[in-house]
């Protein structure tokens, strides 16, 4: 199965006028959609930048079905009245509960709904009803890259199994340029931070996890991303995808502070 880096946005992205079913934001996702229903996968387990566990410790969902989290602020009523028909799937909790075991990774099966990281994106992409389980798996409560890479590392045996693996985050992810100022014209260092992951993402197989690294040196880092949690779903998807599965880009899309760029690996 492959692996998907998709690029979430806020409860609004389910505004059809805001984000319209033609508009390539939309669209891109719905085709990631279709693509994953037409693998009809096994399950799914998403990673999303909006849940994070222990600094060495993780967390996965999925023991039982749990209402979803509104976890953002501000909106209209409307979006905290949103729904994502889904299934849950125990056993799967308890396959990447035994596989980060293995690699002597404490973890713990809790009882967790998705966050707005996982089902809005997936709402968007019109995976609401899928015929198959939907599970969540938090990050480290960290900024190590390498950490992560190495998660979604472990995740990857889920492959082999008919899993499909999701990193939910944003390639460019500044709240404070979005909100905090009236303008609305595309800040210079989106494109650029968003050209470097696509050159890391793209390149040569062999490189692409150190070139993933090397993001942290990257003097466009913090004003891409204040904090990392947004950017850690890439460096899981990387890692999950290892060094045999080709990159494509299936969505490139700027706004403001924001790049909605998503990534296949297979």
């Amino acid at each position: 199965m492959p692996v998907y880096f998709v690029s979430h946005g806020g409860p609004n992205l389910l505004d059809d006028t805001e984000y319209p079913p033609n508009g390539a934001i939309a669209s891109g996702l719905r085709a990631i959609g279709d693509e994953i229903k037409a693998l009809s996968p096994r399950g799914m387990v998403v990673v999303s930048g909006h849940w994070e566990a222990g600094a060495s410790s993780l967390q996965v969902s999925g023991i039982r079905a749990e209402p979803l989290i509104y976890d953002f602020y501000g909106f209209p009523a409307s979006y905290y009245k949103q729904q994502f028909p889904h299934t849950v799937d125990p056993q799967l909790s308890q396959r990447v509960a035994e596989l980060f075991k293995a690699q002597n990774i404490p973890i713990d099966r809790v009882a967790r709904g998705l966050d707005h990281g996982a089902w809005v994106v997936l709402k968007k992409a019109g995976l609401a009803n899928a015929p198959f389980p939907i599970i969540q798996l938090s990050l480290y409560k960290n900024e190590s890259m390498d950490m992560h890479v190495q998660l979604g590392k472990t995740l990857a045996e889920l492959r082999k199994e008919g899993i499909v693996v999701v990193g939910s985050g944003m390639a460019v992810h500044n709240l404070r340029d979005l909100f905090g100022s009236r303008s609305t014209s595309l800040r210079s260092y989106v494109e650029p931070f968003d050209k470097q992951i696509e050159q890391a993402v793209l390149g040569p197989l062999s490189e692409r996890k150190n070139n993933v690294l090397q993001l942290k040196q990257s003097k466009l880092l913090r004003q891409a991303h204040p904090t990392l949690e947004h950017l850690m779903p890439l460096h899981v998807a990387v890692g999950a995808a290892g060094d045999q599965s080709k990159a494509t880009k299936m969505l490139e899309a700027y706004q403001v502070s924001m790049s909605w760029s998503c990534y296949r690996f297979d």
